[in-house]
């Protein structure tokens, strides 16, 4: 047995006792192959029934938790992946009082709550000007919705101000690498602007962050996911979600391919010998078709206990192949069953 080898299944032991560093991590995402892959995975899953039991926590937004843009179709920056394609298919709600009657009319209908999203300004964060704050304020005195905002880079004031409107979750997307910041995001920011971000969201006492780590974000590479991780540890989250890159028609990544179902799901995997008390989600956006099937199987495996909108052939798959238990939630996969 090489010496390369010895330490990967030494670092795979170590795991199943507590969690690894990001000295193993790295090593693990160079020295993992065909021949210890599996090894890999059986850790990760074994580690995840420790924590987790046979649950596996399947959610299904639609109408019932819906995605509000604050900022109706437009978006700053108009991302290389993005530009603005996915506010198309958000309900528009551009100034506070629209966001009001929308969200006192989702509960008329029967909604469970919604993520209120929208474009970045140039500097990364939703545009929660005081009069936005005071509309979520309002709409969580006067509904029982579930609020969870896609908030940004904001600073403390706005994140403190979302906090003391009751906001119930935070979601955030962290990236690793200065370079995707700037080449994919266009912004004028570094990983330091992300840490800052979210020590801002912590202090001000979010009761739930949840950090998403967009998997190929990079033009399909993986290359800072493991430094996101990194950062995200520091605030020792509940819940981490990871999303993959989707090559949408009419952006410069459109011809881009997503990273392979199984490399994303060797880094679910290490990302739970690191976590491994926290929950690991694969949320919805993803690759569709083929490439979803593989991907949502192989990160079940990898160690993943809740998911969003888990296909029939692979529930199946879970139940007969894996032993899991399926628990299914009228929300996003950001919502802490707990609180549904």
């Amino acid at each position: 047995m090489s010496s390369g080898e010895y330490n990967t299944l030494r670092i795979l032991e170590k795991a199943l006792e507590t969690s690894i560093d990001f000295n193993e991590a790295n090593f693990l995402k160079r020295s993992i192959n065909q021949r210890n892959l599996e090894k890999l995975f059986d850790t990760a899953f074994t580690i995840r029934k420790k924590y987790f039991g046979d649950s596996l926590n399947c959610f299904y937004p639609g109408m019932s938790f819906p995605a509000i843009s604050i900022t109706g179709a437009k978006c700053s920056l108009n991302c290389k992946h993005c530009n603005a394609h996915y506010l198309q298919h958000m309900m528009p709600a551009t100034n506070p009082d629209q966001l009001y009657d929308v969200c006192l009319n989702l509960e008329k209908k029967g909604a469970v709550g919604c993520l209120i999203s929208g474009g970045n300004t140039p500097h990364g964060a939703l545009p929660f000007a005081e009069d936005f704050i005071e509309a979520i304020k309002k709409i969580k005195m006067n509904t029982n919705l579930i609020l969870n905002v896609h908030t940004g880079l904001i600073d403390f004031e706005i994140a403190k101000g979302l906090v003391d409107a009751r906001v119930d979750v935070a979601s955030i997307d962290i990236v690793g690498s200065d370079e995707t910041i700037r080449e994919i995001y266009g912004l004028k920011k570094t990983i330091k602007d992300y840490e800052k971000a979210l020590d801002n969201h912590v202090k001000a006492g979010f009761k739930i962050i949840v950090p998403h780590v967009c998997v190929g974000l990079h033009y399909g590479e993986i290359k800072g996911e493991l430094k996101a991780l990194e950062m995200i540890s520091k605030i020792s989250p509940e819940t981490i979600v990871f999303i993959v890159i989707i090559p949408v028609k009419g952006t410069e990544m459109e011809n881009v391919l997503p990273p392979p179902p199984l490399e994303v799901a060797k880094l679910i995997a290490i990302a739970k010998l690191i976590f491994p008390k926290t929950s690991l989600a694969l949320g919805c956006m993803r690759p569709s078709r083929e490439y979803r099937n593989d991907l949502d199987f192989l990160a079940l495996k990898a160690g993943i206990d809740r998911i969003g909108l888990i296909r029939k052939r692979v529930r199946f798959e879970a139940e007969k192949r894996l032993g899991l238990k399926i628990r299914e939630y009228i929300s996003c996969c950001s919502v802490d069953p707990k609180i549904l």
